[in-house]
């Protein structure tokens, strides 16, 4: 980058999936500002997969003290910093600014374009849209873009040195399965899963669970479940997972982040619903399937904690099968190309 590039600087302090509903607006700002610099605030792991992936040119952790005199509404910043600031022409930061602080440190830089939204919103269809429609009205954009993640080959290569590395070859097709999410309350019974992976056995299917650092109860539920010869792996970083998730011919999952993931890089996507709403969450792809079990009758989301029944979590294991065998599997892994 040359010292004078402009650059245009994102803040998204949200969760996986939040962040990955944000790329089709993401790749409309690199659409509308070619020339500039795409710089990302906000989770290191997630900022650097979608750097790999080309989505963003670079990222700035969020976990870290980096620009965090921004947040507290000081404008004392590095040397560093301040370069890169008086070198912006646009912040868009998907988060609430109710005193306004953070927009009057921001235009101290003299940045001429400052929009700083709120991701919570009543009136999108789709949480996608919520993060385009902020750019509504600065530049033209399309509220539905196609979004795809495109791993480079170091990263496919390192998913299949993964697989190899526990023994698992691609004699038969691959499903990944992740039981865990965001909360215990998003997670079908554990014989669902029992069900489910005996299910894939039968059809001649792999199933291979992922699980992440948070994911410590989906595991017990796995376990419980007494699957013998079941492979099991804790990818170390997102962009790990994602290079294991590449390797699928199909994945199921909740409401989470990492079925996000998996629907973006193309893999066909069965996601489990319960309390969450679909036509707001679901995962964006071209061959993501939505199955759920009756509808949630909680109000709020402190009666769905306090709901023993969870009767929108009876998710029937023929629908995720229905689902499966619908898959082509002719369909050819995960490429960058």
């Amino acid at each position: 980058m040359s010292a004078s590039q402009r650059t245009i600087l994102v803040i998204h302090p949200g969760g996986l999936g939040d962040i990955l509903l944000s790329v089709g607006a993401l790749a409309a700002m690199r659409s509308d500002f070619p020339q500039h610099k795409m710089i990302l605030l906000a989770g290191s792991e997630v900022g650097h997969l979608l750097g790999q992936c080309g989505v963003i040119d670079q990222s700035l952790s969020i976990e870290s003290s980096q620009l965090s005199a921004l947040f507290s509404g000081r404008a004392q910043i590095s040397d560093v910093q301040h370069d890169l600031l008086r070198r912006c022409d646009l912040v868009v930061g998907w988060l609430s600014d109710h005193d306004g602080s953070l927009q009057r440190t921001l235009q101290k830089f003299g940045i001429p374009r400052v929009i700083l939204q709120s991701p919570a919103d009543a009136g999108c269809h789709h949480q996608s849209e919520r993060f385009i429609q902020t750019l509504k009205g600065e530049f033209p954009v399309d509220m539905n873009p196609p979004v795809r993640l495109r791993l480079p080959d170091q990263v496919l290569q390192a998913g299949r040195d993964a697989l190899r590395a526990v023994e698992i070859e691609h004699t038969i097709p691959l499903i990944v399965c992740h039981p865990g999410s965001g909360s215990r309350h998003k997670c079908v019974r554990a014989d669902t899963w029992g069900t489910l992976i005996w299910g894939c056995r039968a059809r001649h299917l792999m199933p291979l669970v992922v699980l992440g650092p948070a994911d410590e109860q989906a595991e017990a539920v796995i376990l419980e479940q007494s699957l013998p010869e079941l492979p099991i792996l804790r990818p170390r970083s997102i962009t790990m997972l994602a290079a294991i998730l590449a390797q699928a011919k199909g994945y199921i999952g909740h409401d989470s982040g990492v079925t996000h993931l998996a629907a973006l890089l193309g893999v066909p996507t069965v996601a489990m619903f319960g309390p969450t709403d679909e036509h707001r969450w679901a995962p964006r792809g071209a061959q993501v399937t939505v199955v759920r079990g009756g509808s949630c009758r909680c109000m709020d989301w402190d009666a769905v904690r306090a709901c023993a029944e969870k009767s929108c979590l009876n998710v029937k294991p023929d629908e995720v099968f229905e689902a499966l065998d619908a898959i082509d599997f002719r369909y050819r892994r995960v490429t960058n190309s």
